[in-house]
């Protein structure tokens, strides 16, 4: 036995007219739409931030100082644990940490270093000073840590000329 619902059953022509409504709202609000009716419109040049430029020089700075250190059959010693690799697989290390702008693109405080040394190592930092100061003082290695501490405030023009200048100096 039936019940009744207390709702009146609609008719085939209703229910395809409240189908035809929906589809026309949906379309009216979707994404295609909306982005059809944006075209006219000029869209925003995204502006570079400060961390954009930092991570470019980044970039073209690590491939420089591989690139420095290669000799001329293209291999690149680690400055660690001196094996051999390439300059696509090894990596920039540095000896001062790269959170302190001031030494961050030193070429004094940077040396390639292979993954397992930089990545796995976090630096090898006690084989990496003690080598540091063989090739370059340990006077000069002393000055290089303290100066880690002089606050710097890069702007744009800075990066740009500094990402160009290394450009030009790598391969």
């Amino acid at each position: 036995m039936l019940r009744r619902s207390g709702f009146r059953q609609q008719s085939i022509e209703e229910v395809k007219a409240k189908q035809e409504a929906k589809r026309a709202l949906r379309a009216s609000t979707s994404p295609a739409m909306r982005s059809k009716a944006k075209k006219g419109s000029k869209s925003k040049k995204k502006v570079k931030t400060a961390a954009d430029f930092k991570k470019d020089l980044d970039d073209v700075y690590s491939l420089y100082i591989r690139q420095k250190h290669e000799d001329s059959n293209g291999v690149v010693e680690c400055y660690t644990c001196r094996k051999q690799f390439t300059v696509k697989t090894i990596q920039n290390g540095h000896f001062v940490s790269r959170q302190y702008l001031a030494t961050r693109w030193l070429d004094d405080n940077c040396r390639p270093q292979c993954w397992g040394c930089n990545g796995f190592g976090k630096g090898r930092l006690l084989d990496y000073e003690e080598r540091l100061k063989k090739d370059l003082g340990s006077e000069y290695v002393e000055t290089m840590k303290a100066s880690r501490h002089i606050s710097l405030k890069l702007d744009r023009h800075w990066y740009t000329a500094e990402i160009e200048k290394y450009k030009l100096l790598v391969k």
